[in-house]
């Protein structure tokens, strides 16, 4: 019989090694091009970016994939050779409930997030805001856990096996849940570690964050492994090799942490934010253990899968919506600013540079800005005009008129166009400046207002 195992098995173990040659391609390609942007520059064509971003990884980066490797290849091999325990005939109806309920909790923040990409999308496309490019890895970790909650609620827990490696009462491993964490947790790390980037282009942050979302996925799958195998020892390595895993991703996490630039606004608390997420990682890792021991009863776990990846995980990504809409707001602030500032400067060199006589003044009357072709008509200069009152620049039969117009202006009144006579300060046989005025008042962002004066010159 072991003669005819052994035969048995060779189409498997051949089918396991084609399997691993087309899993290690991808990998022989980015090692393959990161030994090349290792060369000088001055032996070939330039590197692409992402190519630089693996050349340059770290040690817990290359470990996380070591890691991740080894899991894969270790659960093929182990499902290959002993297979799956057995299917769980009913599942209890508690368990059942929770599922309804998590659907019912996650259906708000779903549309609520689909409205902000809506919204998103219509108003601020034109500024590539990185909240908006988060809100496609939020919807489509939500529509993970709606399609995983909706087949564990309408099928009765879908493919449910038994846990191999529990203690005490037979209790249920769901396969739909850790299909749907192979998706939402690379996915919800994804968002966690995207504000620690900066302005760093999304597919060169992800090259970066890869060894980490590989691993993360690769320990979900090999704690799915370790509970359905019926044999002992190969679950209990499986188990052992998937927290050792999490260990080098918390290490990795820690590397991108320190990488993050220390310009990247909110740092601290984009950092808290990650960590929280370490604490509610570590806790699923515990209950995961503790049901393995019998210490929470089946219900209690999986209730507490159920309301963590509904409530836990939805309130996180609930935090960086804040965090995205804080990013948001402070980038729509700076476009604003920088607006502004232009259309200052823009009015300013107009003010100084229009080949019409134009001036400011306060409420009161004191000058408060001279511009060049009033100074070189009426031989005032913007320095000795500016501090005085119109009203001691101007021919004593003009002042009255020129009163009237300040005060129509500050009641917010039309003054129309109103004549002036500027004193020339050179003689008095030099004749005087007349102009015909319009006085606009300007209200800035200060309680004072500034009346601008725009004059068309008369004299002959």
């Amino acid at each position: 019989s072991g003669c005819s195992c052994g035969w048995a098995w060779r189409p498997v173990v051949g089918r396991l090694r084609l399997l691993l040659d087309r899993a290690a391609a991808p990998i022989a390609v980015a090692m393959s091009q990161a030994k090349r942007a290792q060369k000088p520059a001055e032996a070939g064509g330039s590197q692409t970016p992402i190519a630089d971003v693996v050349a340059k990884y770290p040690l817990s980066a290359r470990v996380c994939i070591g890691f991740a490797i080894a899991q894969v290849v270790a659960s093929l091999v182990i499902l290959g050779l002993y297979g799956t325990g057995e299917l769980m005939a009913t599942v209890a109806a508690d368990e059942v409930r929770q599922f309804n309920n998590a659907k019912v909790m996650l259906l708000p923040a779903m549309l609520l997030e689909t409205s902000y990409l809506l919204s998103s999308r219509n108003s601020m496309s034109q500024l590539k805001l990185q909240g908006s490019e988060m809100s496609y890895l939020v919807i489509m970790e939500y529509c993970a856990k709606m399609a995983c909650y909706s087949t564990l609620a309408h099928f009765g827990g879908g493919i449910v096996h038994r846990n191999m490696r529990a203690w005490g009462p037979a209790r249920g491993c769901y396969t739909v849940r850790y299909i749907e964490w192979t998706v939402a947790v690379p996915t919800l790390l994804t968002i966690n570690n995207y504000p620690l980037g900066g302005k760093k282009p999304f597919r060169i942050f992800a090259a970066r964050l890869f060894p980490q979302l590989f691993v993360t996925w690769a320990y979900i799958l090999a704690s799915w492994a370790a509970e359905v195998t019926p044999n002992a020892g190969a679950g209990w390595f499986l188990v052992f090799l998937a927290f050792a895993a999490y260990i080098a991703a918390v290490w990795e996490q820690v590397c991108v942490v320190k990488e993050a630039s220390a310009d990247v606004v909110g740092l601290k608390f984009k950092v808290a934010v990650v960590a929280i997420k370490e604490v509610v990682f570590s806790t699923y890792g515990l209950v995961y253990l503790f049901g393995i021991g019998n210490v929470v009863s089946s219900l209690a776990e999986q209730m507490f899968y159920t309301y963590g990846d509904s409530m836990l995980k939805v309130v996180q990504a609930s935090v960086l919506v804040v965090v995205r809409n804080w990013e948001d707001l402070a980038e729509l602030q700076t476009a604003l600013e920088r607006k502004v500032e232009l259309g200052r400067e823009d009015m300013s060199r107009l003010f100084r540079r229009a080949s019409a006589p134009i001036f400011a003044m306060s409420p009161e009357g004191k000058v408060v800005a001279w511009n060049e072709h009033l100074a070189r008509v009426s031989d005032i200069q913007p320095e000795e005009a500016i501090g005085r009152s119109i009203l001691e620049l101007v021919h004593e039969d003009t002042v009255a008129d020129m009163r009237s117009a300040i005060d129509s202006c500050t009641s917010g009144m039309s003054s129309g166009a109103v004549e002036m006579t500027l004193l020339r300060p050179v003689g008095p046989d030099e004749k005087p400046v007349r102009m015909i005025l319009t006085l606009i008042a300007q209200l800035g962002s200060d309680p004072s207002m500034t009346i601008t004066a725009i004059g068309q010159d008369l004299t002959e």
